[in-house]
């Protein structure tokens, strides 16, 4: 489907219901805030007609709904509606709000959902804007009305401000807001920078290069895997244990992610490493207040591997699970994470140098997408933006909950192999939607 197919309507800034206090102006970075790109993160609610019959027929009251509500959640989550100043260690929550964008397109819903591509999705985003820097507007929302009586709502956020824990609990608040306009507003603490300030410098900028586009162009393909597969694919991987005592029992989430890397990093010979972004907001609860919000969330690193061939699931869960428990004991997480961090750096600026692959995985799953409702019932579908980074996995639950959801950003050559491997196909299917 063409771009020419979507019309934009209009353009508004929606600011803060209420002015953020003098006190709260200023919002230092926390290490995580600091590891994390400018960039927009992508996220997208699809609200068909036939799903959702209580839509409001008149886009105009649909719009006055959502732009009410976010006015007021952007009040609890004033950061959003700042501005990333030029030291890039602080916000200034100066209230200058948050772009709402309205279009039409000029087709049925069906025909986004039948696509086997990721780019008729991307007419449901912001144009040009997933997952590229930003350091004003750090929310911009898209309302889409399309011809068959649906609508879709695309969402791009700075990874900046939040991760994907605190965006789903952003997206929430915004959907409580619109289902009861006279909800008290609730106060959040974005004061993760007093706890856990930032590194230095060099350090920071080698694990932003890997977290930003990089010079290699990149496509995006997505792999479901349904229920009875994951089962299966877990009893595998805990048969492939070699004593009683080293026996596992795989999550779906390291079950798939460990899978997936395993088929991407069979077409290389350069060794391998394996990242998995982990919330750490359970153990952080020592420190943090529990209506903290923002980033929270760590690069945990598996062992190199020199060959492919040597990659075994259940060695890789468990070198994984090595290292939460390191930092689920540690007595001092500030200084822990100093210490991981600069090995990060020397691997990331390896692979930046086509020495070693490096592979980010990011889980969503068990966050809270699915029930997003902000007065006319949950979304039918949820969708990920395209991903234009190399060697990134994302994992989402899917939105029947009757599996997961892959979305995988490699170069060309590299999804080529992947497209056709074996052992990722016995267990995967290719997915037309997220």
């Amino acid at each position: 489907m063409a771009a020419s197919g979507l019309a934009l309507i209009s353009k508004k800034i929606i600011k803060p219901s209420s002015p953020t206090p003098l006190s709260h102006r200023i919002k230092k970075h926390s290490i995580f805030d600091q590891l994390n790109p400018c960039s927009y993160m992508a996220f997208a609610m699809l609200y068909p007609k036939e799903h959702n019959p209580t839509l409001p027929v008149e886009p105009t009251h649909i719009s006055t709904i959502l732009e009410n509500s976010l006015s007021r959640a952007l009040t609890s989550y004033y950061p959003l509606a700042g501005t990333i100043r030029g030291d890039g260690l602080h916000v200034e929550c100066n209230d200058v709000g948050a772009k709402f964008l309205q279009a039409k397109i000029d087709c049925p819903m069906s025909e986004i959902f039948n696509q086997n591509s990721t780019k008729a999705e991307e007419l449901i985003f912001p144009t040009d804007l997933p997952w590229t820097p930003s350091k004003e507007n750090l929310v911009v929302a898209q309302l889409n009305h399309f011809n068959c009586g649906g609508i879709s709502i695309g969402l791009c956020v700075s990874h900046k401000i939040v991760d994907g824990s605190s965006m789903a609990n952003f997206i929430n608040h915004w959907s409580t807001m619109a289902r009861n306009p006279s909800a008290p507003i609730p106060s959040f603490q974005f004061d993760g920078g007093s706890h856990f300030p930032p590194v230095s410098s060099p350090i920071a900028e080698a694990i932003l290069q890997s977290k930003t586009r990089g010079n290699h162009p990149c496509i995006s393909n997505k792999y479901f895997f349904s229920r009875s597969k994951i089962n299966s694919l877990k009893a595998m991987i805990a048969a492939e244990s070699e004593t009683k005592t080293s026996s596992i029992d795989p999550s779906s989430v390291e079950a798939i992610s460990a899978l997936v890397y395993k088929c991407i990093a069979s077409n290389s010979t350069r060794p391998s490493i394996f990242t998995q972004s982990v919330n750490l907001r359970p153990i952080m609860k020592k420190w943090l207040p529990e209506e903290f919000q923002g980033n929270a969330s760590f690069l945990f690193m598996a062992p190199e591997i020199a060959d492919p061939a040597d990659i075994k699931l259940h060695r890789l869960i468990s070198e994984l699970r090595k290292e939460k428990e390191m930092y689920w004991e540690t007595k001092n997480l500030m200084s822990t994470m100093l210490e991981k961090v600069k090995s990060l750096q020397n691997q990331l600026e390896r692979d930046h140098n086509d020495e070693i692959d490096v592979y980010k995985c990011t889980s969503l799953s068990k966050f809270n997408f699915r029930d997003i409702d902000y007065g006319w019932g949950g979304p039918r579908r949820i969708c990920l933006g395209t991903v234009p980074i190399n060697k990134k996995i994302f994992l989402l639950d899917s939105q029947n909950g009757d599996g997961i959801e892959v979305l995988v950003s490699l170069k060309q050559e590299d999804m080529s192999a992947l497209e056709t491997n074996s052992n990722l196909l016995e267990f995967a299917s290719p997915s037309s939607v997220l």
